[in-house]
């Protein structure tokens, strides 16, 4: 579809003769095609793009000189004839960062531009540590997955930060109740004065629905709900293939529905939010209900069925309101869909009119800081399509 527009770019500029922006449209679309099908010969990107071979040639020169492709050693043992030459997308020419900063770790991704990880880091931080001091060990694991990557700052393109509250279009965290501090922090702003790349910030659900699109179950769907439960519960939506974010940035936030309700659910099956001198202990208590569950006692089965009951009614409200074709089932409790899935299904049967798939998340507990990445990914792939525009012209 990229190119078919593309396509029709040029023939208007044809007619309007202005070769400067011709130039910039065709190295766009060969630098679009070349990230696509790696490696590609001119032949395969003339015919892709529609355009001419000797103009692929020259926006194949140009990107080359510019760093973002390169020409590939011939193919060893190939004698008869004149190998076509062959060229591919250099994923090398940049980079971005990506974090999932949590109220007990912050974890970092250094990825290429096809999304390949360099490297990871994370790091324990102070459930009560200050927005400061936070933001702090974000910077420090920046500096380490930059470090240890091997990779000069210089080459950083876009970082991606995903964090547990509202997220204005700005990237100020304007509410969030689980990082200490953080209701007003102008974190873009921040960020992007120590990591001299423009950072764009987004809501955790949010971030683990793009990373499901990304690599997990919901590659094909357009219109999806994550549900992202554990101690918290929220909701990532993607409507059309794009994040639907709302008009403050709110929308998913379905755990403010019927709290009261909600926090005794999950208590019996997680413990209390907030109480962090035992959330070792809930976590074995947790997994011991769970397994009991899967033995078929009574009381686990009753603990996981009320759970259900009310992930299920906060499911059907999305559920009637936006009709996704899939709902996607992740976070701490991902582990546990083959309990969850049914009889959230059950629930909802009795409710909708039709019940969209049910699925568990195949990213699992890397979908926050995957979705991060490709935050920042499809932010590198534009100001990718700004350079080599402009340094065609």
């Amino acid at each position: 579809m990229v190119y078919h527009s593309l396509r029709a770019l040029v023939k208007e500029n044809r007619m309007s003769g202005s070769p400067s922006l011709l130039r910039v449209i065709n190295s766009v679309a060969v630098l679009s095609e070349l990230r696509a099908s790696s490696p590609a010969t001119l032949a395969d990107l003339a015919a892709a793009t529609g355009l001419s071979r000797p103009t692929v040639e020259a926006a194949i020169e140009d990107l080359i000189e510019q760093g973002w492709a390169a020409e590939l050693a011939a193919e060893p043992g190939r004698r008869v004839g004149r190998p076509a030459r062959r060229y591919h997308f250099r994923a090398d020419s940049g980079y971005v960062l990506g974090f999932d900063v949590g109220r007990h770790r912050v974890i970092g991704v250094l990825a290429d531009l096809n999304g390949q990880q360099v490297h990871s880091h994370e790091t324990q931080v102070d459930p009560q540590l200050d927005a400061d001091k936070r933001i702090a060990v974000v910077r420090s694991v920046a500096t380490k997955c930059l470090a240890r990557g091997k990779v000069d700052r210089s080459l950083l393109m876009a970082a991606g930060v995903s964090v547990p509250g509202i997220v204005a279009p700005d990237g100020t965290v304007t509410l969030s109740t689980v990082l200490p501090g953080w209701n007003g922090i102008q974190l873009a702003r921040r960020l992007e004065k120590s990591l001299s790349c423009k950072v764009f910030v987004d809501n955790d659900a949010n971030a683990a629905a793009l990373a499901e699109r990304w690599h997990g179950v919901a590659g094909d769907v357009s219109d999806l709900i994550y549900l992202l439960v554990g101690r918290r519960m929220g909701a990532g939506l993607i409507l059309g293939g794009r994040v639907h974010r709302g008009f403050g940035g709110a929308a998913g936030e379905i755990g403010l529905l019927d709290p009261r309700k909600w926090e005794l659910r999950r208590e019996k099956l997680l413990g209390p939010a907030t109480q962090e001198s035992i959330a070792d202990r809930d976590h074995q208590l947790t997994e011991q209900i769970i397994g009991d569950a899967r033995a078929g006692a009574r009381e686990a089965v009753r603990i996981i069925d009320d759970f259900c009951e009310v992930l299920a009614q906060h499911a059907v409200a999305m559920t009637l309101t936006i009709d996704p074709e899939l709902i996607v089932v992740g976070g701490g409790l991902g582990g546990a869909a083959d309990l969850l899935l049914p009889r959230i299904k059950r629930h909802m049967d009795s409710a909708c009119l039709r019940t969209p798939e049910l699925a568990a998340s195949a990213v699992g507990q890397e979908a926050v800081v995957l979705g991060a990445v490709r935050l920042a990914l499809n932010a590198a792939d534009e100001a990718l399509r700004q350079r080599a525009g402009t340094t065609a012209r």
